[in-house]
């Protein structure tokens, strides 16, 4: 589990008051990762494979005579010995392999699997279209908001950038329970401020839980 007993009934509660002070129906997830990303793997070997390419010919530039007639193999080898230590690495190590994942692509992953969730868990569903999504993605420490229609007119795009924005420090030091905390209460004085209020006559169309998975 991502978030222990404790820290999910903090969010729950955390959920709640959102929604008793709102109407608004509030879902939060948190994810292991959006994307298996296979292609790291292979970007840390090149990395590696380039770096030991480089510092052979520097080498070469620097000594000429540094190396016997067998230069051609010692150099293969330590290219391809390089670039396959890094590779390793990053097939064990997902902190080493995040290190060649580019912010556009993580935050394309985290969008697209918070879309497939919103579907998946109909969210949708409700009379007013007001539920909004926060989903925070562990290994990208990427945080997407995900609203549904019934917010088009009222919060401008930009504006959920508020609510991601203090999650972050939080995501990035491995506090999910904290960054969700913040985000929540950052939505809720987001919804406040622009207006969105709806009777809660509709009750609770979603657990207030936060949903984990691990996601890819």
């Amino acid at each position: 589990m991502l978030l222990n007993e404790v820290e999910a009934a903090a969010v729950a509660a955390r959920v709640r008051a959102v929604e008793a002070g709102t109407g608004a129906q509030v879902v939060v997830a948190i994810v292991g990762r959006s994307d298996v990303y296979h292609g790291l793997r292979w970007r840390a070997f090149a990395f590696g494979a380039a770096l030991a390419a480089l510092v052979l010919v520097a080498s070469d530039l620097l000594r000429p005579d540094w190396i016997s007639a067998h230069a051609a193999l010692v150099h293969a080898l330590a290219i391809l010995g390089l670039g396959a230590l890094l590779g390793l690495i990053a097939h064990f190590s997902p902190a080493f392999a995040r290190l060649f994942l580019e912010r556009e692509r993580a935050q394309t992953e985290v969008r697209q699997y918070a879309q497939v969730l919103f579907l998946e868990r109909e969210l949708f569903a409700t009379n007013e279209r007001n539920a909004v999504l926060i989903l925070a993605s562990s290994y990208e420490r990427v945080v997407v908001v995900w609203p549904d229609t019934g917010y088009r007119g009222r919060v401008a795009e930009a504006d959920w950038g508020r609510v991601v924005d203090p999650m972050l420090p939080a995501m990035r030091a491995g506090r999910a329970s904290d960054a969700l905390a913040a985000g929540l209460t950052a939505l809720d004085a987001l919804l406040v401020e622009k207006g969105c209020r709806w009777q809660s006559g509709g009750g609770n169309a979603f657990a207030d839980r936060p949903i984990e998975t691990p996601g890819a």
